[in-house]
């Protein structure tokens, strides 16, 4: 009997500690399928644009390299790269600097600095650069308030215009290296003026009706030009037309290329001839000029009632806050604001240059739109404006474009997976429980 009672009491030992670690498994498949759940919604509640937040640099190139110190800069792909000798150019801009001052130069592109911004923000506790050049008059604001710019108060502007310094960034955070006007350029072997008039007074419903098959843009979640041609449109749809900025992008989504760069635009338009017009400069005209490709206008920006607006990008140059080469940083922004290194932007990065004493190819002055007889759209758009809607922005546009309204299936598919693992779990511990039972 006593055998018998040890026995009962044994298997009631037994079922209770099954019980206890049947409990721990079900608390522990709740909890990793809540988690999963809470990172899915987070995931789905941010859009695609978190998912960019990393160091994807396209080319790194060091100039100088046998020097013991070395300077780190971040840029974009396309920046003084557009030359008759891009190699030589990059010499002079950069391995002339590190040669003369004893140090290497260690020069990372990224394919646009929309990814050189996120770069700069992930890295803001450890930073691995000292200067980034091509941030501008969009995201200065929102560089400035996750403090990746060190200020440069003491240099000297005498000879940059103090309109580009207030547009881009009063406050010396970032300072203006060039400069030039967001255009829809094409390529005329296909479009131009005699076969389509309408580009002497270009419009976005134009570009949404007879042109939308063959534009492409850049994606403005990673290009600099995307984020600066959105902004655009939605200054013009907002402070010109007084209408929902969306309502364009609505209308064209279906049917309009977006590339990740300009330079993956670029190559589809005018090597590979998949499309035949793309968002540009307006110093696109010189370019074809210079290279003698052709002399026959192929930019345009929009006109509104016989007013053509357009919309300003200021590429810049800053510090890197935390640097520990703040003084060498310092040099390096004194000579790329010089005239030795401001003569290679127009003819190798084809833009103006910010330094005013440079004398520009004439090229520039026959065939590139100038702010002459424009409205720029930037002077009605304030910089507090736009940073408290940057990403607002980015995050409306990128869930119009890849899938607005259906966020709600990264929550529903992982509530589906707790909801079977319940009952699959709660079936398991009660068919257990009868067993222990009989």
């Amino acid at each position: 009997m006593y055998i018998e009672d040890y026995e009962i009491s044994l298997c009631h030992r037994e079922g209770n500690e099954y019980m206890k670690r049947a409990h721990i498994q079900t608390y522990l498949v709740i909890l990793m399928l809540i988690m999963l759940t809470v990172n899915c919604s987070i995931i789905g509640s941010h859009g695609l644009l978190n998912k960019k937040l990393s160091f994807n640099p396209v080319r790194v190139t060091i100039f100088n390299p046998d020097a013991e110190d070395e300077l780190v800069i971040y840029t974009h792909d396309s920046f003084l790269a557009w030359g008759l000798d891009p190699e030589t150019t990059r010499q002079i801009a950069f391995d002339d600097f590190g040669v003369d001052n004893g140090i290497s130069i260690k020069l990372i592109e990224f394919s646009g600095m929309v990814d050189a911004l996120n770069t700069l923000i992930t890295q803001k506790n450890n930073p691995q650069a000292d200067i980034v050049i091509g941030l501008d008059n969009v995201m200065v604001s929102r560089a400035k308030e996750e403090h990746i710019l060190q200020k440069y108060s003491e240099v000297d502007l005498s000879n940059i215009n103090s309109s580009l310094v207030n547009s881009l960034d009063p406050d010396k955070y970032l300072l203006p290296i060039d400069f030039g006007l967001i255009a829809i350029i094409f390529d005329t072997e296909f479009i131009n003026t005699t076969s389509f008039p309408e580009l002497n007074q270009l419009t976005f419903e134009d570009l949404a009706t007879t042109f939308v098959n063959d534009l492409a843009v850049q994606d403005p979640t990673l290009s600099s030009t995307g984020i600066n041609f959105l902004l655009y449109q939605i200054a013009f749809y907002e402070q010109i037309l007084k209408q929902d900025w969306t309502i364009w992008w609505q209308s064209v989504k279906k049917e309009i290329t977006i590339d990740e760069s300009w330079s993956d635009s670029w190559d589809r338009v005018f090597s590979a001839k998949e499309a035949h017009m793309m968002v540009s400069y307006g110093t696109d005209p010189a370019y074809n000029a210079y290279f003698n490709y052709s002399e026959e206008k192929n930019a345009a920006i929009f006109e509104y009632n016989s007013e053509k607006y357009g919309w300003m990008q200021i590429e810049g140059i800053g510090i890197v806050n935390g640097t520990s080469k703040k003084d060498l940083a310092e040099k390096f922004i004194d000579y790329a604001l010089n005239d030795t290194f401001q003569d290679l932007i127009a003819l190798n990065n084809w833009m103006f240059p910010a330094n005013q004493e440079v004398i520009l190819p004439e090229d520039y002055t026959n065939f590139a739109i100038t702010t002459e007889n424009v409205t720029v759209l930037n002077y009605q758009v304030s910089s507090e404006y736009i940073n408290q809607n940057y990403l607002t922005w980015l995050n409306e546009w990128e869930q119009l474009i890849y899938g607005k309204g259906y966020w709600w299936i990264w929550v529903l598919i992982p509530s589906i997976i707790i909801l079977a693992g319940l009952i699959i779990t709660g079936y398991i511990y009660f068919r257990k429980k009868r067993l222990d039972i009989e």
